[in-house]
């Protein structure tokens, strides 16, 4: 727990349309809201539909200028341009000890609202390579929380601090993995499926239908799909005699990973973080069309210490990955090992380190008042 503050803190949160700028944003408000501090989140209308409603939101507006056709962008610059206004009404209504952004476009307008109007600001930065918006606000903001302890592309201005990537306390609470016997059930969970159709809905299928029958049959499998996908992919399962439970979305993830002997998934940083705090063994594809191919830069903050495996896309082939499938659920102690070696890379008090780390905005700004 964080250290208890002399009175409440009003802290604005801003963050971008995705789950990844999002859920972390989220962690953080809703330990610093039971912590009995005050708590703002300034998001789109993408981010809206994610936050829970007992945490106090207000959508502004965002887009990108650097997307679509010149009209597109120029509307995008108004929208920016708008964004801004709402920001430094509102900040000036009600200032906040702090600004926390997490990322995307709808972090800009809040972290330069903030720097006009003399609030602190501070930037998190998800992934292990630092995303281009981010890079460019840091120059407005007193430090840059980093999640890895390998990032790349750090402004050289900006102090850095190491302050981990929060994740959702379910995931933190899962119970260190354990062996079962050769002949139990092996349950394989696979997540990212909406990122790469065919990696997901033929390659690895594949993979697993080419298996050993002695090995086939022990499979249990959870899966992410594309909607369009799922039912082809469970009529290939059932051809198959697979056992598999498979849909577009899952909102028992960490009862998943808690229950799963191997995981096999994309390596955005919340996947990533979670996958580490769960324990678990795990196969990691990183998409190869991300920006500055940060996925994979995720994916080795584990790999590199033994505590995963990493497959590039295009290796990815239906043979390499049954080949690594079989010889994951064959030795048992490269599983456990890979388990034990993945839980000592989390960082399961990120969250803490965070919301003490904004909070002493906070104490320095009650000693003024007072």
């Amino acid at each position: 727990m964080s250290q208890t503050q002399p009175t409440s803190v009003y802290i604005c949160l801003a963050a971008g349309g995705t789950g990844g700028h999002v859920m972390p944003a989220i962690c953080i408000a809703e330990q610093l809201l039971s912590e009995g501090h005050q708590i703002l989140l300034l998001t789109d209308k993408r981010g809206a539909q994610l936050i829970p409603n007992h945490l106090s939101y207000k959508v502004i507006s965002s887009a990108s200028p650097f997307a679509g056709s010149a009209i597109r962008r120029v509307a995008a610059l108004f929208q920016l341009g708008a964004g801004l206004a709402n920001c430094l009404f509102n900040l000036a209504l009600k200032r906040p000890a702090v600004m926390l952004g997490f990322g995307g476009y709808p972090a800009a307008a809040p972290i330069f609202a903030a720097w006009c109007l003399g609030i602190p600001a501070v930037m998190h930065e998800q992934n292990a390579v630092i995303g281009r918006t981010n890079l460019m606000l840091a120059r407005f903001t007193k430090a840059l929380l980093a999640s890895w302890a390998k990032n790349q592309n750090l402004p050289a201005t900006t102090p850095v601090v190491h302050a981990g990537l929060p994740v959702r306390t379910k995931f933190t609470a899962i119970k260190p993995y354990r062996l079962n016997s050769d002949t139990a059930p092996f349950r394989l969970a696979i997540f990212g499926g909406s990122l790469g159709a065919a990696l997901f809905a033929d390659i690895i299928p594949a993979a697993l239908a080419s298996l050993p029958s002695p090995l086939r049959s022990r499979l249990i499998v959870t899966q992410q799909v594309r909607p369009e996908q799922k039912q082809a992919l469970d009529r290939f399962y059932q051809q198959h005699g697979i056992t598999a439970e498979t849909s577009s979305f899952f909102t028992n993830v960490a009862d998943i990973m808690a229950q799963s002997d191997l995981l096999i998934s994309r390596s955005g940083a919340s996947s990533v973080a979670e996958i580490a705090c769960a324990g678990r063994a795990a196969i990691f594809i990183p998409f190869a069309r991300a920006l500055d191919n940060h996925q994979q830069a995720n994916a080795e903050q584990l790999c590199s210490h033994n505590a995963g495996i990493l497959l590039e896309e295009a290796q990815a082939d239906a043979q390499t990955l049954a080949k690594k499938i079989a010889e994951l659920m064959q030795e048992n102690d490269l599983r456990l090992t890979l388990a034990r070696n993945a839980r000592k890379q989390a960082q399961a008090k990120a969250t803490t380190t965070i919301t003490d780390y904004i909070l002493s905005y906070g104490t320095a700004q009650n000693k003024e008042a007072a």
